[in-house]
């Protein structure tokens, strides 16, 4: 039986000065994208001594954003405790496993559940390949672990409550001992107001572009090196990318795909991230992106997908856009 993709990479709590990141994210909407919420448990070592566990959650309201809010909390390595087989991450009174997902940071608190996905993608499929580069370029690993459930609960902001039932959900997994990129940008939706079946997901490195679509019970995964690499002449291209506006596609696996990702103004929330090296990453993220999707599968006839659900962000190690990225780091 293989592993969970969510199990920790690292031996948690790693030593002071020895640097490594590990980061559980998740993101549902309910199905009228009202809101969009946003969370993550990550775990951190860095080069120069700096330790921490911290939990962070984010809602951003589309008809009222200023209800909108971010909140982010620090703890000790020490009250952290990362299992494997099964899966259990506690942070503080914070527990995710691969089904189901509690936490509380000031005012902001989550309860939810779900059925785990069955397929997990990463974004090169050569587990060997990504070992290497891991270990000679500090690349790191990615498993989309939940790239499509469905989850049930609540989310409460003050006396504010969220109920989700059903809800399109996310939830993934990554890890560096090192550095992240420099910067990327990704896609994922499986919200779509034509085919409840259909999820993208999409990740810029650089110039490397990796992609995964489903739909009707099939998965088209183009994350092999001649999908990844730009000198490939069946490579995955970028006709665009700025912060805001990106548009890509994807040819294999039977598959023909064109994707455009916008991202509406009044919707982002900016967050930094503390990386391994002690360096940062600025990620401009919007949870209510309008994403158009044009496929053909075996050539058959082209149909059309659209969504005001999409997640997308930008990082870089420069903010990306204009705005107050939290949370600050002295």
């Amino acid at each position: 039986m293989h592993p969970d993709p969510n199990d920790p990479v690292e031996e948690w709590p790693l030593g002071a000065g020895d640097p490594g990141r590990e980061v559980w994210y998740s993101l549902v909407s309910p199905p009228d994208a009202s809101v969009a919420f946003w969370y993550r448990y990550t775990l951190l070592s860095t080069e120069s001594g700096y330790r921490e566990g911290r939990l962070w959650a984010a809602l951003t309201d589309r008809e009222e954003p200023e209800r909108s809010t971010f909140v982010s909390a620090a703890y000790p390595l020490e009250s952290v405790r990362a299992d494997g087989d099964p899966f259990e991450l506690t942070v503080g009174d914070a527990v995710l496993t691969s089904s189901s997902a509690t936490g509380r940071v000031e005012d902001v608190a989550w309860d939810l559940e779900y059925e785990p996905d069955s397929y997990a993608f990463t974004p090169l499929r050569s587990e060997t390949l990504t070992d290497l580069l891991s270990v000679l370029v500090g690349t790191g690993k990615h498993w989309s672990r939940n790239e499509s459930v469905f989850m049930s609960g609540e989310v409460t902001v003050g006396d504010r409550t969220v109920e989700l039932d059903d809800a399109p959900g996310h939830q993934g997994h990554t890890v560096s001992s090192r550095s992240p990129p420099n910067e990327w940008t990704w896609v994922q939706c499986n919200d779509f107001a034509e085919d409840d079946s259909a999820v993208l997901e999409a990740l810029r490195l650089d110039d490397k572009l990796s992609l995964c679509f489903r739909v009707d019970g099939e998965v088209y995964p183009l994350n092999r090196l001649k999908d990844v690499l730009p000198a490939s002449p069946s490579a995955n291209r970028i006709d665009h990318d700025e912060v805001g506006h990106w548009r890509f596609r994807g040819e294999g696996e039977g598959l023909d795909l064109q994707a455009t990702v916008e991202s509406p103004p009044d919707h982002w929330q900016t967050v930094a991230y503390m990386a391994p090296d002690d360096t940062l990453r600025y990620n401009a993220h919007c949870s209510l992106s309008d994403l158009t999707v044009t496929y053909s599968v075996d050539g058959g006839p082209t149909e059309t997908l659209t969504s005001d659900a999409a997640r997308a962000e930008w990082v870089s190690t420069d903010p990306p856009i204009e705005g107050d990225y939290e949370p600050k780091w002295e």
